[in-house]
């Protein structure tokens, strides 16, 4: 009996026990159902019945937008309820959720009341919203609703502002306390590095950044023997100049245009073309002397030099000298166990020393066991455009874009050739000598070259610079008739005027291909040959690139890299100008284009390093003086020849006086009798015809057909306005598909353009 007993005491314990178990999982299930059942109304109304939809007007009629957050309130309140296991604090758990609820509601109704729009409050926020707003104010009920909302926060969550603030403040405090360390270790990592810094790439002495002069047809008279070995000087002499300057070799007579053959053949009745003298330019003043630094001064700078190096217990002597026009290179050649870099670091010391504006360290010098260090001379010499013009490297180069470059560190005469180059850049900082720069190179192939060989297609945003040649028979411009040719001066212009060179490029190149020839070199001797005319170089120089990238970058670069890539063969080439050498201007599609460089001034060696990949651009002195990067050469050092306003003046006036511009028009350039009415849909003859060919090619049109080939869609949709006007495309009534008129077409472009080849894919 006893164990009869003991055993139903254990069963009744037992149902005792698991009724509080099925009590509260049916609880659960209850709370969960009714949970998902309030979420899927309040979210998905449409699929949870009239008893849902109901549920869903209901909450948001009465609260609006806050009784969204219902579900969010039910799920804290489950998670918080099965983390406690007990009903303890029930009741504070739903004072805070109705306050917070009530308080959104009343701050969305008091919005929607301050910007008269929907009741996103429901009729609870409508209502105590109306109320606190005819209290306080409209910020006022707003703040109030706030600051309610923030109670029934810390109510939820046990939130207690102080220490929340408080972390947040110690947090601040500790990441301004680690960013301030951070920017004291930084700079000096950055001290550290400047002293441990490599000087500029090293310069080959005497080089030659230029093709050698074409061959002349006269006698050369014999060179003239080596001098002999100079012997060892003595300690107290100077070391050997090895650049000694060369006397002036007399300027050969200007040949006549009938001899040199760059003069047209003059039609009857015609003008002939003269070129332009020399003697619109400027001579060097006699008085003015070479620049170079006497030989007491080149003691003196010695002694300096070595004393200063000894005071820091470098063994160095100066074992050689290269005077030039505005700088003189001393070659220092260091004792055994010195090390390079013993000796570019003292750079500033040396400066101090020698009282010099900046030095520019060539470390090592290519080819000899010696240091480059260039020093600025007492009084440099001004190098004008016509002493480059008139010295024989430039009259014994019959090349047609050849131009005075300038004079090289040693005051030897410099011309670089456009053909080869094939495109340049030059970039510098204001008043570094650009833009005399670009002047001389523009300038010295209008004094050698007739308007029927060369070309010039100036883009000057500036407005300052390059419109002094308004009006010059050599100007050219493809989107214009000659008539109306003139110096471009809007961005948006230049864009349109770049692409529509593209356009000629590519219509040379199909001539040539047609011709079986690989440069215009060859065509033009062919055109002689067949009794056709040659065509003509084009030179493509923008004054001010990145006013051009701001206006039209992805049309200017996209064009720029075009014909960079394919112009060369066809006679078009670039010199492309920018006072801002930074990477957002002088991308890397656009320097991967342009392999010449000349780099003026710069203020710093980040936008040296952007010019030519390397430092020594911020150690230049200004004025003309410039480091020229050609394709496979170290930078070397040049002194740009200078040209004045009223030269450039006196150039223009001859030019003008030769006849206006001249070149031949291109039939999808004027765009017939329909070039007026294409302007009122604000595009040009060019890109109707283009889009012609294109529909005409594709065999549909449409808004993102013309939009991935013109590049806007406002361009796109003005197209297709001027296509369904003119009647090549309609859209029947009750269709929304476009009815193309090939005959039409075809009939206007053999009419008006027989030139376009309709049999060729040209947008495949």
């Amino acid at each position: 009996m006893p164990s009869l007993r003991g055993s139903s005491k254990k069963k009744r314990r037992g149902k005792k026990g698991g009724s509080p178990v099925l009590a509260a999982a049916v609880r659960w299930l209850v709370i969960g159902l009714v949970a998902g059942f309030i979420s899927w109304s309040l979210f998905v109304p449409e699929t949870s019945g009239s008893v849902g939809r109901l549920l869903h007007s209901s909450l948001t009629g009465a609260l609006g937008l806050a009784a969204y957050l219902i579900p969010f309130w039910i799920a804290y309140a489950t998670l918080w309820h099965l983390r406690a296991e007990d009903l303890k604090g029930l009741f504070t758990m739903t004072a805070g959720g109705v306050l917070t609820l009530a308080s959104s509601s009343v701050g969305l109704g008091v919005l929607a009341a301050a910007t008269e729009a929907e009741a996103w409050g429901g009729s609870l926020g409508a209502r105590l919203g109306g109320v606190l707003i005819a209290a306080v104010g409209g910020i006022g009920a707003f703040i109030v609703a706030l600051a309610l909302a923030l109670l029934g926060l810390q109510i939820l969550f046990e939130i207690s502002w102080l220490t929340l603030i408080g972390r947040v403040v110690k947090a601040l405090v500790e990441d301004y306390r680690g960013w301030k360390k951070s920017r004291e270790e930084l700079k000096s990592l950055i001290a550290e590095a400047a002293k441990k810094t490599l000087p500029a790439k090293s310069e080959k002495p005497g080089l030659a950044p230029v093709p050698k002069a074409a061959k002349s047809s006269e006698p050369r008279p014999p060179a003239e023997p080596e001098p002999a070995a100079a012997p060892e000087p003595a300690a107290d002499s100077l070391p050997p100049i090895l650049a000694a300057p060369k006397p002036a070799s007399k300027p050969k007579p200007k040949k006549s245009s009938a001899e040199n053959g760059t003069a047209p053949a003059p039609a009857d009745g015609e003008t002939p073309y003269r070129l332009p003298d020399t003697d619109l330019l400027n001579p060097k003043d006699p008085n003015a002397g070479d620049g170079r630094p006497g030989e007491e001064e080149i003691r003196d700078s010695v002694a300096s030099l070595e004393g200063t190096l000894k005071s820091f217990q470098i063994d160095a002597k100066v074992s050689g000298i290269s005077p030039g026009p505005v700088i003189t290179r001393y070659e220092v050649s260091p004792g055994s166990g010195v090390t390079v870099n013993s000796i570019v670091a003292r750079a500033n010391d040396i400066a101090l020393a020698m009282a010099a504006r900046g030095i520019r360290m060539i470390a090592p010098i290519p080819g000899k066991a010696a240091i480059g260090i260039e020093i600025p001379n007492s009084k440099g010499t001004m190098v004008t455009l016509r002493e480059l013009l008139e010295s024989d490297v430039m009259t014994t180069d019959d090349s047609a874009l050849a131009f005075g470059l300038g004079l090289a560190s040693d005051g030897t005469p410099l011309s670089a050739d456009l053909q080869k180059m094939p495109h340049v850049l030059v970039a510098g900082a204001t008043n570094s000598g650009k833009s005399v720069m670009v002047h001389a190179m523009i300038a010295s192939i209008l004094m050698r070259m007739p308007p029927d060989r060369a070309k010039f297609l100036l883009i000057d945003p500036k407005r300052i610079e390059l419109t002094l040649y308004d009006g010059i028979p050599h100007l050219y411009d493809p989107k214009v008739p000659p008539e109306e040719c003139q110096v471009i001066t809007n961005a948006k212009d230049a864009s349109r005027a770049l692409k529509a060179l593209v356009r000629v490029m590519e219509d040379r190149l199909e001539k040539f291909q047609a011709h079986r020839v690989r440069d215009i070199a060859q065509y033009n001797r062919e055109a002689l040959k067949r009794g056709g005319s040659p065509e003509f170089f084009i030179v493509v120089v923008i004054d001010e690139l990145a006013d051009l990238i701001v206006v039209a970058r992805d049309v200017v670069e996209d064009s720029i890299q075009r014909l960079a890539q394919m112009g060369r063969a066809v006679g078009i080439h670039l010199v492309i100008a920018t006072q801002r050498p930074s990477v957002d201007v002088l991308t890397g599609v656009i320097k991967a284009n342009l392999p010449s460089r000349i780099a003026m001034r710069v203020a710093s060696k980040v936008d040296s390093k952007v010019i030519i990949d390397g430092n020594g651009a911020e150690a230049l002195l200004g004025k003309g003086d410039a480091l020229y990067l050609s394709p496979g050469q170290d930078p070397a050092r040049i002194q740009g020849g200078f040209v004045t306003t009223d030269e450039i003046g006196r150039l223009v006036d001859y030019l003008r006086s030769q006849g206006p511009p001249q070149y031949p028009r291109l039939d999808t350039m004027t765009g017939g009798e329909n070039a007026a009415d294409l302007a009122e849909f604000g595009i040009e003859p060019l890109e109707f015809t283009m889009a012609l060919k294109l529909v005409l090619e594709r065999k549909r049109v449409s808004q993102d057909l013309l939009k991935a080939k013109f590049g806007s869609s406002a361009r796109a949709t003005n197209i297709l306005s001027a296509l369904e006007v003119k009647g090549f495309i309609s859209k029947p009534e009750g269709s929304n598909r476009w009815q193309i008129l090939f005959d039409k077409i075809e009939d206007y472009l053999s009419d008006n353009h027989p030139q376009v080849n309709l049999e060729k894919k040209a947008f495949e």
